[in-house]
């Protein structure tokens, strides 16, 4: 939500249409509108992206808490997307200003910072009858470990409240390899594990290359999860995760969050092959349940899938399901899983008691 509202000029506290209004490029001007002039065009990813979520709107929704996010990725020039950093030193700077955004907000009543196990039971008590002004629950989690300046640094984000990590994004980051490369972790990532280790903090394994997926298993011993991932079986690229990768991250007590974007649902869609990349969905909401039926399958149990969504991951409403439009509309999924033969046990599973647990046994021990 940070990169959102500082990167993309977003007044997460207002409802959706407000936001779109102000990017619209025919209605708006730049002199009144200025969050407009960040808006883009061509084939993804640079194609406009049409904004779906706000706190509002995840109230509408009764979407309580969320993991949202540090991200401010360090990329090789080679490798580099549009909103990446050249340093570590401006990583940090930005993951930092992205600290004091969710200060900002806890601060106007707008989020609850989650940060122990006592304050998660508290968030869902809150929801458990919500009001117009419930502040949403925020567990905050890191794509990509640049703003950790090293392991002398780790301490710093943890007092912060950071509760899950990947250690790389997209390219070639600071500590190794991630989506859309074939290399593995750098030396300063296992000093960085091991500083981890001391803490509460989990490793998120969603953006990291094959060969760095398997040194972490290798090396670290806490908990793992996959915030945002899909099943390779279905998805043809590296940025899903194959079987043996399921098995590994559930067989640790992991849970893995289920992505509603079209690159992540259409098997015509290939991470690894930029020629299969379009501009526009296809699919509904309801095509991500074959990814949550294989990972029941291949674990017997539906103990280890969630909602991943990445609906503020910057595609928009362009690479949305076609039967989507706000945040709220995930309430049409769960009845898509009922509708699917879910009972509702599997549903509140799903839906939010996974990862509650999943956290849960992280901070406790």
């Amino acid at each position: 939500m940070a990169f959102n509202a500082l990167y993309k000029r977003r007044d997460l506290t207002q409802p959706v249409q407000v936001l779109r209004e102000r990017e619209d490029p025919i209605r708006g001007t730049v002199s009144q509108h200025a969050d407009s002039l960040e808006r883009r065009t061509g084939p993804w990813p640079h194609k406009p992206a049409t904004v779906t979520v706000s706190l509002p709107e995840m109230r509408k929704g009764r979407v309580g808490i969320m993991l949202t996010t540090v991200m401010a990725r360090v990329q090789a020039p080679t490798t580099a997307t549009h909103n990446s950093v050249r340093t570590q030193a401006v990583a940090h700077a930005r993951g930092r200003s992205h600290l004091h955004y969710y200060e900002a907000l806890e601060r106007e009543g707008e989020i609850f910072w989650i940060k122990t196990a006592d304050d998660l039971d508290k968030s869902v008590a809150m929801w458990a009858d919500p009001k117009d002004d419930t502040p949403v629950g925020l567990i905050l989690t890191m794509e990509s470990a640049d703003p950790i300046l090293g392991p002398d640094n780790v301490s710093f984000w943890a007092g912060a409240g950071l509760k899950s990590v990947s250690l790389t994004h997209f390219g070639a980051n600071t500590y190794g390899h991630g989506t859309g490369t074939v290399g593995g972790l750098y030396p300063p990532a296992y000093p960085l594990m091991d500083a981890l280790a001391e803490t509460d903090i989990a490793i998120d394994l969603s953006h990291a290359s094959d060969l760095a997926f398997w040194q972490i298993l290798d090396h670290w011993k806490g908990p793992v999860h996959a915030s945002h991932c899909n099943c390779r079986a279905l998805t043809p690229g590296q940025r899903h995760l194959t079987d043996d990768m399921i098995k590994a991250i559930t067989d640790r007590g992991g849970v893995i969050g289920m992505v509603f974007a079209e690159q992540m649902l259409s098997p015509f869609w290939n991470w690894d092959d930029p020629s299969t990349h379009y501009a526009n969905s296809t699919r509904p909401m309801k095509a991500a349940i074959a990814h949550i039926d294989h990972i029941c399958e291949l674990t017997g149990n539906t103990d280890h899938v969630a909602f991943g969504t990445d609906l503020d991951g910057g595609f928009g409403r362009e690479l949305s399901p076609i039967d989507y439009n706000t945040i709220d509309d995930l309430q049409t999924f769960v009845d898509n899983l009922r509708d699917h033969g879910y009972g509702e046990e599997d549903i509140e599973k799903i839906a939010h008691e996974n990862l509650i647990r999943f956290f849960k046994t992280a901070w406790e021990g």
